[in-house]
């Protein structure tokens, strides 16, 4: 058997095996690779991670939190949605503190289908033609006989906010939904019924009245009426408001369910002048005397700027 030869670099035969050059052997392309592995690992890392925001908290979290505070496709908040004049269409009003929790302040806006309104709760205000209209992203631009306004929509939450360009205040919608949606039911019935039998309250009253308070309490279906004799008996549970701000200082009611109330009439004069029997027939005669009366709706910024001035006790 020939014996096996071996060679050089430049093809000289030499007497044993030659040596590997350093790039020839299996463990230095072992740690190539491994190397660059995990550089590129690294590197892929690196891409996917971004330094924390001013606010201190990473882009993931950052995201997560852009996604509780508003989905814009529910809410409307975002620019790239596109808005119609719709949209801006309704009743907005400025408050004098927190929306939804003050009064109304001096400025209502009503946006209609061709007309432009501007006034507040004591003024007749006015009335303006819209003679063209432009929609850029959430602007809205309004052209009257008069003058031109500007105003931008935007939404925090559940609130719809129409900001004016030209004064720089921010009026909230106020429709029937928005009324529903911010205030308390029964403190909206309490307003309109006391609304309904009073009427609206004018500046100079509202001025007068220091801290108006409105209190509440109730009385079961079968209470004695005026707690007079326990066989004359409220046919069903009634709500007593009582208040300096109203004309008769006291209502008396039972909710129909229908828009309508049933009133039951305050007694005529006090029980402290009655004799036993003649304190039962005015019982009896505030049970017979009870009348219906239609509740009006009113405007819902009318019921709002009533519910921001009062304070409701319930006793």
């Amino acid at each position: 058997m020939a014996k096996k030869k071996y060679y050089d670099e430049h093809g000289n035969q030499t007497r044993s095996k030659p040596p590997k050059r350093i790039y020839q052997k299996w463990w230095v392309w072992l740690m190539v690779v491994v190397v660059v592995s995990v550089g590129i690992a690294v590197l892929g890392r690196e891409e996917n991670i971004e330094k924390p925001v001013s606010t201190g908290i990473s882009k993931t979290e950052k995201e997560e939190k852009e996604t509780n505070v508003a989905d814009p496709e529910e809410e409307g908040t975002s620019e790239e949605l596109t808005y119609t004049y719709e949209d801006f269409k309704g009743t907005y009003a400025l408050f004098e503190g927190e929306p939804y929790n003050s009064p109304i302040g001096l400025d209502i806006r009503v946006i209609g289908d061709d007309s432009y309104r501007s006034f507040n709760l004591w003024d007749v205000g006015m009335a303006s033609s819209i003679l063209d209209k432009t929609i850029e992203g959430n602007i809205l631009t309004l052209h009257s006989g008069s003058e031109t306004e500007q105003f931008e929509l935007r939404y925090e939450g559940d609130k719809k906010i129409m900001h004016s360009i030209k004064n720089g205040q921010s009026l909230y919608s106020m429709s029937s939904q928005d009324l529903q949606t911010h205030y308390n039911q029964f403190e909206i019935d309490y307003a309109r019924i006391i609304l309904t039998i009073n009427g609206e309250p004018s500046l100079d009253q509202w001025l007068v009245w220091e801290d108006p308070v409105v209190n509440i309490n109730h009385s079961s279906a079968g209470d004695p009426v005026l707690q007079i004799a326990d066989d004359i008996v409220y046919p069903d549970d009634v709500t007593h408001l009582s208040s300096t701000i109203m004309d008769s200082n006291y209502i008396s009611y039972t909710a129909n369910g229908d828009g309508y109330i049933t009133i039951y009439p305050n007694p005529s004069h006090t029980q402290a002048e009655q004799s036993e029997e003649e304190n039962r027939q005015l019982a009896q005669e505030i049970l017979d005397n009870a009348y219906t009366i239609y509740v009006e709706p009113f405007d819902p910024y009318t019921v709002a700027d009533f519910i921001g001035r009062v304070e409701f006790i319930y006793e």
